[in-house]
């Protein structure tokens, strides 16, 4: 799993001689997957994260005949549905990212 991590402490405005050990905390999380689309405009994606909110997803086709439109018509903490404009065989890739 991803994790973006910031220190807390380099976001304030102390000075002191010693410098004080760094105290992080979890910005967003986020995954990458590949859903294959078989002759099929309708596929299931299943995060393998776990999710407190429902996150942002972005979605692309891949390759050379991979002429259609992908879109997200279902989504909650643990899948999304895609469906495309038309049925085709290829690769859609998913970016999967939660603020906290």
């Amino acid at each position: 799993m991803a994790v973006i991590r910031r220190n807390k402490n380099q976001w304030r405005k102390v000075y002191p001689g010693v410098r004080r050990k760094p105290v992080y905390e979890i910005v967003q999380r986020m995954e990458v997957g590949r859903l294959e689309f078989s002759n099929s405009d309708a596929e299931v994606f299943e995060f393998t994260n776990s999710y407190d909110k429902i996150p942002t997803i972005t979605a692309s086709t891949f390759g050379s005949d991979a002429n259609v439109s992908v879109n997200c018509t279902a989504l909650s903490n643990s899948h999304a549905t895609f469906h495309a404009s038309a049925k085709f065989t290829g690769e859609v890739h998913i970016q999967v990212v939660e603020q906290l």
